[in-house]
């Protein structure tokens, strides 16, 4: 590869595309880790690692280094380990594109210089565990640690002159000239997470504190005029505080606050996530005006699905803003952590919005951090599989983004996880074994090759998203008792939402529907042309504004809208049943219920809907011929209604069973491409079925191609979309 490297992200043939040189990459990265013991690209296990990438085909590298490490006390900056990371991979693969995972936390020598920089927490004051050995520096982020906030300004001035400093520096070396993109990271894991988020309520800090209160005064200007969106009297701008854990673990009406009574919090949560995003694109157009060349700027951002029903506490709700900014290009995530979404016969998706990502012309980057049989991981110890099984993982879990118009990398904590045979190995990486190299060779291949074809997604099921309505929703904090990494959290006192994001994604995967995804900001602009079922699934908000586009864009030439949970039972001033039922036409109330058990008949299908304690829910009023769902006690959970255009169907919770879901689109005219449960995805010209059974199947193509075949279980296989050609054909379990 050319050297310097020039690097842009840009839109061709539809679909965000890496660019190198101003030539288009097949955007798969091989990354390490920031454990020790794997984390250094010039040491004997990294290296191999590299070199075996390399040979397949692979020439994206990634790597982590913090600001920590490049600095003194003195605060003088030394890029020696910099310059170091990049040259062990240019050794291992001469024509090599680096991206540098770069995390901007301030260590804990500045924060205890400045205390009131810090994170706060509502529940619990900041601990920080003692440090013995080679730590991983994120290695207490979880808990309730000492950190810089995102709305300091101290910590921001202090990243952004370092982050200046550094793009200078490295820019003018000959390891410089090798980088492609830099991934800014900061918070929990360095994913811009709040820290501690999943068990403790942050951030309530002195810095905080006073960026909320700025913030109120920039929104509302008067203590009188603050006072009366507040609702209370004795409201005041200078002595507002952030909220503490009763107001945030409180709801007004099921699971929504009421803004008549709990405008404070909404607010809080709204600047919360303001600032993150805004702390996140100024660094980011920092490094564009530092670097001397284009390049290309990356963030663990937009993190939406699989949140461990803590969205609002630190997630990432300002995706609409984040998405129309020019600094930052590349939006990332691991994939969730769902155990069935992981598991054998999971659909293995990302956790952002990526219909959206791709629309804003911007790259989606899935981590690839599952294990493999070699060492297993190291985070779960009863992990087993298969090499078959691996291969079967290694197709659905690269292709999964690609089939969605983004890339992915693997994340290699294999080096840390053990050793297959102690008396013939040291450490060795997750997926050095030849069998698995000559996948990542195949599979490299095929993504390559789609670069010169354009990017095309059949979708006709559209599922609509609004993650600023967190901050109208209820969550609770989760236990560190009995808490292991990877678990998901009871359904809790928010099912609605729950239900509405991932368990309606995860149906959706395995009903053989083509769907995409999108904000609900979106749809007064984008192409609707194409869908014929559209769904809301996280939407409780909907203004007035909205409201209208709903009428005027949506409703209409024969289109199913389908309202799951406490879909529009807001709009943003005050919660009731009566503007859900002036939006569907469904008459709809609300209740309280001590057997919240429903269950769901839609054209043969059936699903058993069962919530974990009591609940207050929807309840419609229709005739008997529109009802497809009944609560326990006999009211109607879910119903439909038609006028001359539009059928709508209102469901109190959302359905994810698939072969329901499959019926609500086949009674809307959408296309189905399995009538099998399985992972079924199409996009990018390809056609993907990962199942755990598997048995014979027809796979029904758009345009009229009939493909019949009969799948091994436990496998993945890839065909071309248009010539039905078998790209990678399944492996048979031994």
């Amino acid at each position: 590869m050319a050297r310097p490297i020039t690097a842009k992200v840009e839109v061709r043939r539809g679909r965000p595309t890496l660019l190198l040189n101003g030539t288009a990459q097949a955007p798969l990265i091989y990354a390490l880790t920031d454990c020790p013991g794997a984390r250094w690209s010039w040491e004997e296990v990294p290296a191999r690692n590299i070199s075996l990438f390399a040979s397949q085909g692979i020439r994206l590298f990634q790597l982590n280094l913090n600001l920590e490490q490049l600095l003194g006390e003195d605060h003088r900056l030394d890029i020696t380990l910099a310059r170091k990371q990049i040259a062990g991979v240019v050794a291992q693969c001469p024509d090599a594109a680096v991206m540098l995972r770069l995390n901007v936390f301030a260590p804990l020598w500045w924060c205890a210089r400045h205390p009131e920089e810090c994170v706060g927490y509502a529940d619990i004051t900041p601990q920080e565990l003692p440090a013995w050995g080679l730590n991983r520096l994120v290695g207490t982020d979880g808990d309730r640690p000492v950190r810089a906030s995102f709305a300091s300004r101290a910590w921001h001035g202090w990243a952004t002159a370092h982050l200046r400093d550094f793009c200078t520096q490295l820019a003018a070396t000959p390891e410089g000239d090798a980088l492609f993109c830099l991934h800014l990271a900061n918070g929990l894991y360095g994913e811009w997470h709040q820290y501690g988020f999943l068990h403790h309520d942050p951030d309530t800090g002195i810095a905080a504190t006073q960026s909320f209160r700025t913030w109120l005064r920039a929104r509302y200007g008067t203590d009188a005029e603050l006072a009366r969106v507040w609702h209370r009297s004795d409201a005041r701008i200078d002595e507002a505080l952030p909220p503490d854990t009763s107001a945030r673990e409180r709801a007004d009406c099921g699971p929504l606050r009421d803004p008549r009574i709990q405008q404070d919090v909404i607010d809080y949560f709204t600047w919360l996530h303001s600032t993150m995003a805004n702390a996140l694109l100024d660094l980011a157009a920092t490094v564009k005006m530092s670097w001397p060349r284009p390049i290309v700027t990356a963030a663990f951002q937009g993190y939406f699905y699989g949140q461990f029903g803590r969205n609002a506490a630190g997630s990432h709700l300002a995706m609409d803003k984040v998405l129309a900014s020019p600094h930052l290009d590349c939006l990332c995530s691991p994939q969730s952590y769902s155990k069935g979404v992981r598991a054998m016969g999971g659909s293995g998706h990302g956790r952002g919005i990526l219909g959206s990502v791709r629309r804003a012309g911007k790259l989606w980057l899935d981590e690839n951090d599952h294990g493999t049989f070699l060492v297993g991981c190291p985070w779960d110890r009863n992990f087993k599989t298969t090499p078959e099984d691996d291969i079967a993982y290694l197709r659905r879990n690269v292709l999964q983004p690609v089939m969605r118009g983004g890339g992915q990398w693997w994340y290699d904590f294999g080096m840390v996880a053990g050793t297959p045979s102690f008396t013939l190995y040291g450490n060795v990486g997750w997926w050095d074994d030849p069998r698995l190299a000559g996948e990542i060779a195949a599979i490299q291949g095929v993504v390559a090759a789609r670069q010169a074809h354009p990017f095309v997604r059949p979708a006709d099921v559209l599922i609509v998203h609004d993650p600023w309505s967190f901050c109208h929703t209820v969550a609770r904090r989760w236990s560190l008792e009995g808490f292991k990494f990877g678990d998901q959290p009871p359904i809790g006192p928010n099912p609605f939402s729950a239900r509405g994001m991932d368990g309606i994604l995860e149906g959706l995967y395995h009903s053989g529907l083509m769907f995409d995804d999108a904000l609900v900001g979106e749809l007064a602009t984008m192409d609707l042309s194409p869908y014929r079922l559209v769904i809301f699934g996280t939407t409780p908000v909907l203004d007035e504004a909205l409201r209208q586009t709903i009428a005027t864009r949506l409703a209409g030439s024969g289109r199913h809208l389908a309202c799951t949970g406490y879909t529009g039972w807001s709009d943003g001033r005050e919660v009731s049943a009566a503007l859900a039922t002036a939006l569907s036409g469904i008459p709809t109330t609300g209740r309280d219920t001590a057997t919240p058990t429903s269950r769901l008949q839609l054209d043969g299908a059936t699903e058993e809907q069962v919530l974990e304690s009591p609940q207050r829910v929807p309840v419609y009023a229709v005739p008997e011929a529109q009802v497809v769902g009944r609560w326990a006690d006999g009211a109607i959970s879910a119903a439909w209604r038609r006028d001359e255009a539009t059928t709508w169907w209102s469901f109190a919770i959302a359905p994810n069973a698939p072969s329901v879901l499959r019926s609500l689109g086949r009674c809307a005219g959408c296309h189905v491409l399995n009538d099998h449960d399985d992972a079924t995805t199409l996009g990018d010209g390809l056609l993907m079925v990962h199942t755990l059974n598997g048995g014979p199947r027809t796979l029904r193509l758009p345009g009229g191609r009939t493909l019949s075949v009969t799948l091994p279980p436990r496998s993945t296989t890839v065909f071309d979309a248009a010539t039905c050609a078998n790209l990678l054909p399944a492996v048979r379990n031994a």
